[in-house]
């Protein structure tokens, strides 16, 4: 089994494998032969029973130190169908039966993430919502309690300049201290699902002009639906918004918007169990 998924999803993954480029009028085809057919579905099947506990527990080693800079944090679990993340990496080779689609595998961890960067550019975006302090209870409703003190902090300026406390100001490079700022760090898959998995496969189908025409399905690799991933901080207070609190808003904003791709089909929805 692949001791480094990245390394095993991005190189290894069509290494030896038959490829045959076939020129027609319109342009070149790609195609390869049946062995080849049949060790892509046998990578798939590697790539996926390596998603395991055992490779989680022996991964987490190698951000063990980075553990020690992150002050605050939360666990969420991934909803049905699962996360979507990466998919704008190219991954396809014209094989029959290969994964078409990038996924974010961190190739020092070589761990599935969500980059801290997306994370923040998720959080920062929801303040555009202008409902977002009366929303925000009824999305998250387990968290009304906790969110009541902070709605009421934050109705005593405009949701912009609170992104701009929190966040930075958005039209400038944000000139104060680091020790000052947020830090984001990446957010990583800590446990697997009820089927000792943290990988699962999945279809979907684009369709052009004419929907019914010749549907092509494009198969790819999520984040399963029931793995806990980790959100990781450091958090500073921001105005009267106490780091703590800040957390909190985080937490009840990814649980109300979620995070990754394709959000608006069902996929990146996460959930808090205590």
């Amino acid at each position: 089994m692949p001791k480094n998924l990245h390394k095993f999803y991005y190189k290894d993954y069509f290494a030896g494998i038959y490829f045959c480029i076939k020129k027609n009028s319109d342009k070149n085809e790609v195609s390869t032969n049946n062995e080849g057919t049949v060790e892509i579905e046998s990578r798939n099947n590697q790539l996926l029973e390596s998603s395991n506990q055992s490779y989680l527990d022996e991964a987490k080693k190698a951000f063990g130190s980075i553990n020690t800079f992150v002050e605050h944090g939360f666990t969420l679990d991934v909803r049905y169908p699962g996360l979507v993340t990466g998919v704008g990496i190219n991954h396809e080779a014209k094989v029959e039966g290969e994964f078409k689609l990038g996924l974010h595998l961190d190739y020092t961890t070589r761990l599935p993430v969500i980059y801290g960067s997306s994370v923040k550019g998720v959080l920062r975006s929801v303040f555009r919502e202008e409902n977002l302090l009366d929303i925000l209870p009824i999305l998250v409703p387990n968290l009304k309690n906790e969110l009541e003190p902070i709605q009421r902090k934050m109705q005593s300026k405009p949701l912009k300049a609170w992104a701009d406390a929190i966040f930075g100001d958005d039209d400038d490079r944000d000139s104060r201290s680091p020790y000052e700022r947020d830090i984001f760090f990446d957010a990583i898959v800590v446990n697997t699902n009820s089927r000792d998995r943290f990988l699962a496969a999945d279809s979907i189908t684009p369709h052009g002009s004419d929907p019914l025409k010749n549907p092509v399905p494009l198969t790819f690799v999520r984040i399963a639906s029931g793995c806990k991933i980790e959100f990781r901080f450091r958090l500073t207070d921001s105005d009267s918004l106490t780091a703590n609190e800040k957390e909190t808003l985080f937490k009840a904003i990814l649980i109300a918007f979620g995070i990754g791709a394709k959000t608006n089909v069902g996929y990146g929805r996460l959930e808090y169990k205590d």
